[in-house]
């Protein structure tokens, strides 16, 4: 599905730090919402928390208590999200439309957009996808799985970073290297899965999309309580 709308941050100063979707297409409340529920500053903006400083010792980080070790680690792969992050200071946040040339919203693209959908994808939602026992930069790597943004074979093609001819699978399956394929369906790679279904003893169909196989994976002993759906979703984590 193409992007209709996409957010630009300039300075930061109408992002909520924790609310907003300001980084990677999900909220941090939904991504580490631990240390959300122990900011003292959850009404931040983007731009105050720059100011008072994430890195690891920064000011922005005041807790209502002292953190757990795996809360210091939490915050540690955010830190290590936010390393990279450089707002425009002299820039105003601002939304593109990308229906229209000049990125400005009109009805007429949106009415059109509308009546031309076909197709419902399915999506995982930020709520499901962010597990709180698995380390974030496993949480972070199934998040760029299922939006497409590993470095296949597709994407380094689209990139021109190799050419068309160096597409093929690198399991060596005679097949174009894609997410889909390279993680679900290649006969080298996705056998993995055969054998997890055997040890789970269960019997399921792939989907063709990752963010498909994960909402049904967690169901494929039928419903099961929040526990065993919480271990199932381990598993898929653990095998990608």
């Amino acid at each position: 599905m193409s992007v209709v709308v996409s957010r630009v941050v300039g300075d930061g100063r109408s992002k909520l730090f924790w609310s907003d979707v300001w980084v990677d297409g999900v909220a941090f409340r939904d991504m580490v919402g631990r240390l959300f529920d122990l900011s003292l500053y959850k009404e931040a903006s983007v731009f105050a928390m720059s100011q008072l400083g994430w890195g690891e010792d920064g000011g922005a980080w005041m807790w209502r208590r002292g953190l757990f070790v795996w809360e210091e680690e939490l915050l540690g792969e955010l830190c290590l999200l936010l390393h990279n992050v450089n707002l425009q200071v002299d820039k105003e946040d601002r939304c593109l439309w990308h229906l229209e040339s000049s990125t400005v919203f009109t009805l007429r693209s949106a009415y059109k957009h509308l009546v031309n959908q076909h197709n419902t994808f399915t999506t995982v939602s930020p709520k499901d996808l962010w597990h709180k026992d698995i380390p974030l930069k496993v949480v972070l790597f199934a998040w760029r799985l299922i939006r497409g943004r590993l470095p296949t074979k597709d994407n380094l093609f689209r990139h021109r970073i190799i050419g068309p001819d160096d597409g093929w699978c690198v399991g060596g399956c005679g097949m174009m290297e894609t997410s889909p394929h390279l993680f679900l369906h290649c006969q080298f790679f996705g056998k993995v899965w055969h054998f997890i279904h055997l040890w789970l003893g269960v019997c399921s169909v792939i989907p063709n999309m990752p963010a498909d196989y994960l909402n049904q994976f967690a169901f494929v002993g039928g419903f099961c309580s929040k526990r065993q759906l919480s271990i199932l979703q381990l598993i898929w984590y653990a095998t990608v």
